[in-house]
């Protein structure tokens, strides 16, 4: 460790210095200045004229120069103290024309520094003119009238401050030349001086905050580890600008090495151990950077103690079972240096998630006291490490201890607010004479201990989550802690034998409720089941109620009970859901797509546990039973429109429940069958036929329409007539098409022209065609690929179709047909073709179904090129 660096070059020194305070701040864009106008404390305009008649803050407009027998000057005074310490960025002095006698003249209009403005100010008793601060000319080139006269002040205005003036005062005139051609007067608005200006920030309190020490000076001045860390504090004049700190540090003997940085972390990673470092910080805004801080310094000290510390705790002293102390018990933990006197404090973790503490030693080389007080139980442990003056921190060492279990156990029975609860304390430790208990952290009440337990009685006297804090003591010493949370209500306890949730409430059978108070002076009670419907029952002496209710449905019930005092207060709600089992089974039909002559399935299922059978009726049939409580079972519509399916619970005493009854609906559509070459769907290129059933009583005819849902196109209605088994087929061409569907829609129609319900049947259009994957000849190719001689392969597929797809037929021009199998597991069927010679060809090509029908003919045109084959 270094303790101080006394040995330093003057011209380090020197260099440090000019460092500090020749440093420039570029600007940033303009967001931190402020406005406004300068104020103006007098003016007057004076008249040659009138020579000796003062005007003193005179209202409108003013003349300078000649015009109409008047010779007009204006002088103005503005107090600087706003702009006083300010960085001014833009202050102007202006005016407009609003009246000109001649604006193809040329007039010279001066602006002048004058002495002060006063009361007395008149033409024969002007201001002394002390500076020309401007001179502008005025007329042609120009808008004239309204021409502008801008003046920049900031110079002069800095020059007042240099003089120790407050204030400043203008005079503006027409050049003495002039003065007196009547045709050059003009008179000019009232005048005003702006400014943009912003205060820059200053910094102050520069220290080392790790480790935490002061600033430091060139003689003497703390050292400082890898994880130095600095401090400033910036302050802004202006509100809302936001300042910032720029830090900048450098070795004092190579200035040129100076960082800047806006980070109070200081990279010195690159110093070796011993460099001294100067730093200091400037505030900025987003207009001005402040001057520059005074300049701290400290030293790189990067070697860390080596020495690790002894800890110990009387309270804690062991890591064996049962430990010491207890939850809630504050143990001393005491952390000693060994006399290493490069330890000055020591970092500490009690390894519970919490960040890194630091505790100072009582001196170099001495101890260092830490007070941690036990949440829980069992093993806990400590990590602790010395650190030195510069914030090295030496290797970790961890000590181990065991908090004893000695914390009460507690169970507490809340009847409620105002009314007597109940707490209960124990302990397994001998030595226990009492407990203690908090609520919300109120005053401790003592509980006796009898064989380590304890009870008493407490009143809670609002709603709401409590916080418990329990505790046992041997005497006047606390053995242990804890902290319970209890929640507390007055919202009645609601109780019933016959609707808990371990019951199985029937419909229709009754039971009660018992409302009981959880609160002082209940006369009634406010309930309702769910429904809206909130209802009252008066209360008894007791403040107890008991409702008798009978459910008239089965399902879930979510019962709401309020009590309610004399003066009309409720308390907080209490709430019961229970489930009311039905008498009747329940049934769900599945009559998607239902078709009369086809069986309807049905899921029929009692909750009561005494069933022993279903029974169901169809249509005014015979009841038929099943055994079991869950069944399955299908019945078969013999018409179209609506019929009843009844179906019972049948108990195992035989009697059957209340029927749940189901409306099944069976349409009068026709029933419609299809098929394809190969399945019931259609083939693009072949027929596919479809046939009607009729479904409605006397129907003679059906009308339909076929074709794909999606080609846009309005299909025409056709008719064919029922046959005398109710039937009739018919045949629908199948086109190629991108669409890939056919859809046929059909009504029955009786012989008085009543219409059946409308009836739709959607199959797929299967495409037989033929793809060539490879052609190693394209036609597109200008000059033809391979040549005469130069083997090359087809090879076929499909998109569809592959499982009825037997075998591929194709030629070449006139050539024979040749036959290739086709090859199921293959993405293409591969066929090879010599050419015979050069030029453009065409390939065919099929495909043979199972049914030996074929695909239509696939027409591929290819160009042989003229390469030589190799021999």
């Amino acid at each position: 460790m270094h303790r101080t660096v006394r040995a330093l070059l003057s011209a380090a020194a020197a260099a440090v210095s000019a460092t500090t305070f020749l440093v420039a701040v570029a600007p940033a864009p303009a967001q931190a200045q402020t406005y406004g106008d300068v104020p103006l404390t007098s003016w007057t305009y004076t008249d040659k004229a009138q020579p000796a008649t003062p005007n003193p803050n005179p209202a409108g407009d003013f003349l300078i120069g000649s015009r109409e027998g008047s010779t007009g000057r204006a002088y103005f005074t503005f107090d600087l103290t706003p702009l006083k310490g300010q960085v001014l960025h833009r202050v102007t002095f202006f005016s407009t024309e609003s009246a000109v006698t001649d604006c193809s003249k040329v007039a010279t209009v001066q602006v002048w520094r004058t002495k002060p403005v006063a009361s007395t100010t008149t033409w024969q008793n002007a201001p002394k003119e002390l500076e020309l601060l401007a001179e502008r000319t005025r007329g042609p080139g120009t808008f004239c009238p309204q021409s502008y006269l801008g003046i920049d002040m900031i110079p002069a205005i800095q020059a007042a401050f240099a003089r120790g003036e407050k204030k400043i005062s203008i005079g503006v005139r027409v050049s003495a030349a002039g003065e007196d051609d009547a045709s050059l007067g003009r008179t000019m608005r009232q005048a005003r001086m702006s400014y943009a200006a912003n205060h820059a920030p200053k910094v102050s309190g520069l220290k080392l905050r790790y480790p935490d020490a002061g600033c430091g000076t060139l003689d003497k001045h703390p050292p400082a580890g890898r994880s130095v860390q600095v401090q400033a504090t910036v302050t802004d004049a202006d509100p809302g600008d936001n300042p910032q700190i720029t830090y900048a540090y450098w070795p004092v003997d190579r200035p040129a090495e100076r960082k800047e940085t806006g980070s109070p972390t200081l990279d010195i990673s690159g110093l070796t151990d011993g460099t001294v470092v100067a730093w200091t910080a400037q505030g900025w805004d987003y207009d001005d950077a402040g001057p520059w801080g005074k300049t701290c310094y400290f030293t790189v000290d990067t070697v860390a103690p080596a020495t690790t510390p002894v800890v110990s705790s009387k309270q804690y002293p062991t890591a064996e079972y049962p430990g010491g102390g207890g939850p809630g018990v504050p143990g001393t933990f005491v952390f000693d240096a060994a006399g290493d006197v490069e330890t000055v404090g020591f970092d500490w973790s009690p390894l519970d998630g919490s960040t890194v503490q630091s505790v100072k030693a009582n001196r170099p080389g001495g101890r260092a006291k830490v007070t941690i007080t036990p949440r829980t139980r069992g093993a806990a442990r400590l990590e602790v490490a010395a650190r030195d003056a510069a914030g090295n921190r030496g290797p970790w060492v961890e000590f181990r201890y065991e908090v004893r279990d000695s914390a009460p156990l507690a169970s507490v029975e809340v009847n409620g607010v105002g009314l007597t609860s109940h707490i209960t304390l124990s302990s397994k430790w001998p030595e226990v004479t009492s407990f203690g208990y908090t609520v919300d952290g109120g005053p401790e009440t003592q509980v006796p201990a009898v064989d380590g337990k304890g009870a008493a009685d407490l009143v809670f006297d609002s709603p709401g989550n409590k916080t418990m804090v329990l505790r046992a003591y041997a005497g006047n010493r606390m053995l242990g802690s804890d902290t319970i949370q209890v929640q507390v209500t007055d919202a009645p306890r609601v109780t019933s034998v016959e609707f808990d949730t371990t019951s199985m409430p029937i419909e229709g059978r009754p039971g009660s409720f018992t409302f009981a108070p959880r609160r002082a002076g209940v006369v009634s009670y406010l309930y309702d089941f769910g429904d809206g419907a909130q209802r009252s029952i008066d209360a008894g002496a007791d403040g107890t109620a008991v409702l008798n209710w009978t459910p008239e449905r089965a399902g879930s019930f979510d019962l709401t009970v309020y009590s309610v005092d004399a003066s009309g207060n409720r308390s907080l709600a209490a709430e019961k859901s229970f489930y009311v089992r039905s008498l009747r089974p329940e049934v769900v039909v599945r009559t998607f797509d239902a078709h009369v002559g086809e069986p309807v399935s049905v899921l029929a299922m009692s909750d009561l546990s005494t069933t022993v059978a279903i029974v169901h009726s169809f249509d005014g049939g015979p009841q038929q039973t099943i055994d079991g409580s869950i069944v399955n079972f299908s019945v078969v519509p013999t018409r179209a429109g609506d019929s009843l399916l009844k179906v019972w619970a049948k108990q195992a005493d035989g009697t059957l429940s209340p029927p749940t009854e189901k409306v099944i609906h069976v349409d009068s559509a026709p029933g419609v069958v299809s098929k394809g070459p190969f399945d019931e769907h259609a083939v693009m290129g072949s027929p596919v036929s479809f046939t009607f059933t009729a479904v409605q009583e006397d129907a003679t005819t059906f009308r339909y329409s076929a074709g794909s849902a999606y080609d846009g196109q309005e299909h025409p209605q056709l008719t064919v007539p029922v046959g005398p088994d109710g039937t009739a087929t018919v045949s629908h061409d199948v086109p190629f098409q991108d669409w890939g569907d056919v859809k046929v829609e059909v009504v029955s129609v009786s012989a008085d022209g009543t219409e059946s319900d409308a009836g739709t049947h959607s199959i797929y259009a299967r495409d037989p065609r033929v793809e060539i994957f490879s052609n190693p000849w394209p036609a597109d190719a200008p000059e033809g690929m391979g040549g005469v001689g130069i083997p090359g392969q087809f090879g076929f597929g499909f998109y569809d179709l592959g499982e009825v797809t037997t075998k591929y037929w194709w030629r070449v021009d006139d050539g024979p047909e040749q036959e290739a199998v086709f090859d199921p597991w293959a993405w293409e069927t591969l066929v090879s073709y010599t050419p015979d010679r050069s030029g453009d060809h065409v390939l065919y090509v099929q495909r043979e179904f199972t049914d030996g029908s074929r695909s239509p003919v696939a027409t591929v045109p290819f160009k042989v090129g003229n390469e030589v084959a190799r021999s």
